[in-house]
């Protein structure tokens, strides 16, 4: 994918693996103990059917990131985050707009992603953009249930 400017400063682009370390380093200080390691973060990225974006500003700070999996008709945002440089500013939703065109592009025709039931900001994201709630996983996180969303892209 050729990267895609963002509101004219960040660019969003394949998440290299040389990127890795950073992604994870600013994983664990936004999610905490349900931060994914660097360790797991590669064996994602081994696994076929996935895709990592990352958000970079003009001067090259990670602003976000979205890992995705797909499988047949089926795809899963596995991971969504921005960092504090780039909360704000549309960047999450341009992420998803990039994991959801992935998605499309292998013939997806269902994306779906869990979130915690208290993270207001994500869940008004995923609303808007047009994920609906189907489900939810009793006490998937410390202290609170997932909420399942699912988004059905456009048929071409």
């Amino acid at each position: 994918m050729s990267e895609d400017s963002v509101r004219g400063l960040t660019t969003i682009g394949r998440l290299p693996w040389w990127d890795l370390a950073e992604v994870a380093d600013h994983d664990a200080h936004i999610f905490g103990r349900t931060a994914w390691t660097l360790n797991y973060y590669w064996a994602v990225k081994a696994q076929p059917g996935t895709s990592m974006f990352a958000a970079r500003t003009a001067g090259s700070d990670l602003a976000g990131w979205i890992v995705m999996f797909a499988a047949g008709s089926e795809s899963d945002v596995m991971t969504i985050a921005t960092t504090e440089v780039g909360r704000g500013q549309g960047i999450g939703r341009r992420l998803l707009e990039a994991g959801v065109d992935w998605a499309a592009s292998r013939g997806a025709a269902a994306v779906h992603l869990e979130v915690d039931e208290h993270n207001s900001s994500a869940l008004g994201l995923y609303r808007s953009f047009g994920f609906d709630e189907w489900g939810r996983r009793p006490g998937y996180y410390p202290g609170a249930d997932a909420i399942l969303m699912r988004f059905r892209p456009p048929a071409d």
